[in-house]
């Protein structure tokens, strides 16, 4: 397939062409400049700009949209957060128009397991969960980009999957770090957006089947988020973070 992966400068889309850039072709775009694998072509576009968006779409099979902040937002305040929700909300449904437009019928979301922070610590949380998307913009823009997207799939004929994903980290990094039961290994997470590259669902008449949601994090032994949904799909997380949890024995 093409694919398309936005927020080429972030730490996910890298992860995520690095996974897929073996078996499809990749077009990574950013408003800001940024990098690739071997081959993959890197766009310089802007989300807001409905012309670039549609330029970029050509010739793509299925989008990433992995709505990771640009480096070039301003700091910590007011016009950060009004930015986010720009982005989040006004950009994703720029980008998905874009797509619809170009006869893309697939796409991934990236969303954020934050929205269930303030839950007990000992509860476990599926999917069937409400969402308690905090004042954070970071989190709750984030939870509106996938609103966007689910819209989208509820009127038009594109099947979106949303990834409610955990803290994104490298297991061998997190030595000296307090354990965190969100935690997801970021070549994990780029797993589970290639097994969701292979749901194909725009030509299922009910919108329920265009729309799929579903939690990742790691595979704990005692976990906080259940990751049913993703199994079933096929994820295989490959870290477990044994160090702080040492699989159980029997």
């Amino acid at each position: 397939m093409n694919i398309l992966i936005t927020g080429a400068s972030g730490q996910l889309a890298q992860a995520v062409a690095a996974a897929l850039a073996g078996e499809h072709q990749l077009r990574l775009i950013d408003r800001v400049p940024a990098s690739g694998p071997d081959r993959a072509e890197v766009v310089q576009a802007d989300l807001l700009d409905a012309d670039s968006m549609w330029r970029a779409m050509r010739g793509i099979h299925a989008v990433v949209h992995t709505a990771t902040p640009p480096p070039d937002l301003p700091p910590a305040g007011l016009a950060r957060d009004q930015a986010l929700m720009d982005l989040d909300t006004r950009g994703t449904h720029v980008l998905l128009s874009a797509a619809l437009d170009a006869g893309v019928r697939r796409c991934v979301y990236a969303s954020t397991l934050a929205l269930f922070d303030d839950y007990p610590i000992d509860m476990y949380i599926s999917e069937n969960h409400r969402p308690l998307p905090p004042l954070d913009m970071e989190v709750m823009s984030r939870y509106m980009g996938e609103l966007v997207c689910r819209e989208f799939a509820r009127e038009r004929p594109i099947g979106v999957t949303a990834l409610r994903m955990g803290h994104l980290v490298f297991e061998e990094e997190t030595a000296d770090l307090v354990p965190d039961l969100s935690w997801l290994d970021v070549r994990d997470a780029a797993q589970m957006v290639a097994v969701a590259l292979r749901r194909d669902s725009s030509g299922a008449i009910h919108w329920l089947q265009r729309w799929a949601l579903c939690h990742v994090a790691a595979d704990l032994p005692n976990p906080r988020f259940l990751i049913d949904t993703a199994k079933a799909m096929g994820f295989r997380p490959v870290h477990a973070f044994t160090r702080h949890w040492p699989a159980q024995e029997g």
